[in-house]
């Protein structure tokens, strides 16, 4: 059985793959590119993870108001 890539490492092969596509435009070294891909994918799980909090956040507002109702 295949072992699966945490979801970290999942999303920076495929923002390394999508750099690495895009080689003519930017041309990073291999751990320029590498760096980037981490670096886009910190931020992308970054932003994702507030947007989570929000509507979680929401939810428990919503309730509050509901109760106090």
């Amino acid at each position: 059985m295949k072992k699966l890539l945490p979801k970290r490492d999942a999303i920076s092969v495929s923002i390394l793959q999508a750099i690495i596509c895009k080689r003519e435009d930017i041309r990073p070294s291999p751990k320029e590119a590498a760096e980037l891909a981490v670096e886009h994918t910190d931020c992308l799980l970054e932003e994702l993870d507030k947007k989570s909090r929000e509507k979680v956040s929401y939810l428990e507002d919503w309730n509050r108001r509901g109760l106090q109702q």
